[in-house]
Formats: structure tokens, sequence, C-alpha cells
């Protein structure tokens, strides 16, 4: 660990003293082996100074953390007091046990400070210098130097000539040459700061909670959402009470308000997310919920009916279709794997993710079950294709096969 951290300007010692001593006084502190350097922490900002700032940990244990890092570029604070913030333990001051924290070390003075930073993937900071064949330069100071090679300086397609002059922070590979030569990743950063906001956004998310995002991709089934680093799903039957494409209601890029709808996890335990944009319009006068009519009208289908709806769940036997215009479950209906129209042993949840609109037809109902079949709609819009176009062949006076014969007179 550090054994000593950075000396405080007499005003934020002032600031600290009269922060704290109604916030620590008045009870233990956390165990101070409990706090680790690398460990990430959440905090309750106390007092904003010009040079630290200082927050309140878990059992009134204090720290700080520099107020450049709460700043914008304009220099003014991104954060107010009372505001949450997450961050990393920098350094431990072994005598006082006072707390650092960060999102990364800043300039470090010292091979073990890179060591440090290695060990608990804690960012440095550099200002990259120049470019080569592998990657780019940075000068991290004290001498030091640091190599980003071309594959982890950022997303894909990034040309590192632009990052040339610009202060970045990074995380530290490997050590050589006694510290002389530091190996750095821009992207495992970037990746390991998507996950962490991911993860935040996550813990904060409740069923009927409002969030904003923006428009990341429109599909036929709906629409993807960034929700604070985290991708939700707007399926196309929540864009709005009529039925409309998705792409005539939202494009890539837009900027959007929807409630909550539901939170789950997959098969590998990635989070699900679906949003609603129709929970927050008003409902059209004369609109009837889909609730109220499952309650009041019973929904009724006919045997080779076809019907749309959307996929809600997919299983390695079939999947669940809830059928447009109805609600819970005498309007949702089982499409074994067999009647989806693909090949045996196909991988549906691939196929047919959550949300994807189908179109099938009425196999069985009755006695609270509906089995549909995306196969049989199929076969029967192509019947219905030829019908119409041996129809039309009729009319141009080709007719029948049978017709045709008639008409040949035979020899004698």
């Amino acid at each position: 660990m550090v054994s000593a951290l950075p000396a405080m300007s007499d005003e934020s010692s002032a600031l600290a003293s009269d922060s704290f001593a109604s916030l620590f006084e008045a009870g233990p502190s956390v165990g101070r082996k409990s706090v680790r350097v690398g460990q990430t922490l959440e905090a309750t900002i106390v007092a904003l100074g010009k040079d630290n700032c200082f927050v309140a940990l878990d059992g009134k244990r204090q720290a700080y953390i520099a107020s450049i890092e709460l700043r914008d570029e304009q220099g003014e604070f991104t954060v107010k007091e009372g505001d949450t913030l997450v961050a990393k333990v920098i350094a431990v001051d072994s005598a006082s046990g006072d707390v650092r924290l960060g999102k990364s070390f800043g300039r470090a003075t010292s091979v073990a400070q890179f060591e440090e930073a290695r060990n608990a993937r804690i960012a440095v900071q550099g200002k990259v210098s120049g470019v080569n064949k592998g990657g780019i330069e940075v000068d991290l100071g004290g001498g030091a130097r640091g190599f980003c090679p071309n594959s982890q300086t950022g997303p894909k397609g990034l040309d590192p000539n632009t990052l040339v002059g610009q202060e970045l922070s990074f995380l530290v590979t490997e050590i050589k040459e006694g510290g002389k030569s530091i190996v750095l990743s821009r992207r495992a950063l970037i990746q390991e700061e998507a996950r962490e906001a991911k993860a935040r956004v996550l813990a904060n998310l409740e069923i009927g909670k409002t969030v904003k995002g923006t428009v990341t991709a429109i599909r036929d089934f709906g629409a993807f959402v960034d929700i604070g680093g985290l991708e939700a799903l707007i399926p196309a039957s929540e864009m709005s009470y009529e039925r409309r494409p998705v792409n005539e209601i939202l494009t890539a890029g837009d900027s959007v308000e929807a409630q909550v709808l539901a939170v789950k996890e997959d098969e590998k335990g990635n989070p699900k997310v679906s949003l609603s944009l129709k929970a927050l319009l008003p409902v059209p006068e004369g609109f009837t919920p889909p609730a109220a009519r499952s309650a009041n009208a019973p929904v009724k289908f006919t045997i080779h009916q076809v019907v749309e709806g959307a996929v809600v769940r997919v299983e390695t036997y079939g999947l669940f279709v809830q059928v447009d215009g109805t609600d819970g479950r005498q309007g949702r209906g089982l499409v074994p794997a067999g009647e989806t129209g693909t090949q045996r042993g196909a991988d549906l949840k691939k196929l047919f993710p959550e949300g994807t609109k189908v179109t099938c037809s009425v196999m069985e109902t009755g006695d609270g079950k509906l089995k549909l079949s995306i196969r049989g709609a199929k076969n029967a819009a192509e019947r219905a294709d030829y019908e119409s176009h041996k129809g039309q062949m009729a009319q141009k006076g080709f007719g029948t096969l049978a017709d045709l014969l008639s008409k040949v007179k035979v020899k004698k």
C-alpha cells in the first residue's frame, strides 16, 4: 500500500475538520482493514472543496477525492453535496487510515505505484505523445514511457492519430525495464467502466420506474435502447396504442423516456430489460385495455384462423406467443418446435428472440389451450398465392388442364 497520502491544502484541511466533526465523532468507523486499494466503493458527498472533496463511506468513515475528478471541462462541479458517487480506493494512509478515492491514480510517481495500479486494476494517466506502427506512445511522467497496442487503444476502427496530445487514462497490463517501459490498455478500462456503469443502472431499476435512453437500433419486433450503458428493448407492441411499424415511430439516435416493464436474466445470466413507451402516453378516448377486454369478452379462435403476435418466451420445445389484441393466458399460444418452420435442432432462442413478431395459424383451441403453427400460416399463404395465380391464368384464357384437353379435337 501507499504509505502516505498527498498533503492537503490549508483550505481542504479546514473543510475536512468542519465537515467531518459532526459526522464521524458520533459513532465508530468501519473496520479499516475492510478497505483495500482497488476496491470499488459507494460514497456520499459531504463537502466540495477547491482541491479535494470529502465523502462519507458506509459506517461514517471519511475519505476524499480530488476535486478535478468531479469537474467538467469548464471547471464546474458535476455533483453537489448529498449526491452519491462510485469510485475506487486509490490509497490508504498506513498511519491515519485516511482513504483516498478516485477514478485513477493520476500521474503515477513510482514503480511501486505502477505495480499497485496493475495489481488493483486502477487507472493511471498519461499524455499520448506519438503513434507508431504497433500502437500509441504515452508519456507517463517521471521518465516512464508507456505503450498501448493498437488493439487496446479503444473501439474497433478508432484512428490512433486522433489521440495524439490527449491526456487519457489507461490500465497497466505489464511493467518492463524496471518501470521505464509500461504496457497499457485503454480498451480494457473502457470495458470495465461500461460493466460498472451497467451494474449501477441495473441495481437502480424498478418495475414502473421511468428511465431515459437513446435508441441504438431498430428491428421489426422493437427498438433497442441504451439506458446508461445497459441495453433494453421496447417491444413493437409497447410503442403506441396504434399498430404502426417501429421505424415510423422511432429512429436510431432518438432520445426517449420509457417505463420499465420487466427486469430478468437470460439463461447465461445476462440482464434483459423490457420498456414501454405506451405506458407513458395518454389512453385514447374509447380505448379498452386488453385486460378489460379479456375479462369482459373471452377471446375466441377458430381452427386455421391466421393470427399475428409476439414471442414472449422461448423454450427448447417451442415458442410462446401472445396474440395481438389479447392479454393474459387465454391469448397466449404455443408454437411447437416442429411447427416453427425451422430445421430440427435449430437454436430457437437465436432465431426468435423475445419480442419477435410472427404470423401463425390456429391448430388447436379449447380447454384454455391454444396451439399455433408458423409453418401452417406460411403454407396457407403459399396456397392462397397459388390459387390467386391460377385464377389470374384462367382469366387470361388458359384455363385448367381439363379445359385445354376438352378443346382438343381427336381425329378419327
